[in-house]
């Protein structure tokens, strides 16, 4: 039960936070443009900034949602976009893993339990990232915005239609 309750209050945000900090390496890595990670609105009023860490600044509330935003996205290259967008599902496939890997290991139920969840988790936000849809009325504050799989087509089909 514990272990239950903890990955709801910890493991979910942690989760969300990691995937957000995935689009903000691919930012950081390809471009010199900063990073901001956004857990819970992507509202300078109602989020501030928590802290940074190099060019990465941190919005922190509680949530089960999250955003990375940059500046200057539209004087990106198509690798640099690219870059960025994969960041997210990268990192929870990484996560998800790892932590797959990790609960084969462990005997303990409750940490068992703990990691089974973030493996299951992480699974789900590279599958609802990954997909090329347009996120639904019901799925807020997502509603209506591209997943990062959507993104990136969009990117690969501008990126074909000039070079014809």
């Amino acid at each position: 039960m514990i272990s239950f309750l903890l990955f709801y209050i910890i493991g979910i945000p942690i989760s969300i936070l990691l995937h957000e900090v995935g689009h903000a390496l691919g930012i950081i890595l390809f471009t010199k443009e900063k990073a901001y990670v956004y857990v819970g609105s992507n509202n300078e009023e109602e989020n501030k900034e928590n802290f940074r860490i190099g060019k990465i600044h941190f919005h922190i509330n509680w949530a089960y949602f999250g955003f990375c935003v940059v500046k200057n996205r539209d004087t990106f290259t198509n690798f640099q976009h690219i870059m960025f967008l994969a960041g997210g599902p990268i990192a929870s496939l990484l996560l998800f893993i790892a932590a797959y890997f990790t609960s084969a290991e462990l005997t303990h139920y409750g940490s068992k339990n703990f990691i089974n969840g973030i493996t299951f988790i992480n699974l789900y936000l590279f599958i609802g990232t990954i997909i090329p849809i347009i996120y639904p009325n019901w799925l807020r504050p997502y509603a209506g915005l591209p997943s990062d799989g959507y993104q990136i087509l969009t990117v690969l089909k501008a990126r074909n239609k000039t070079e014809f």
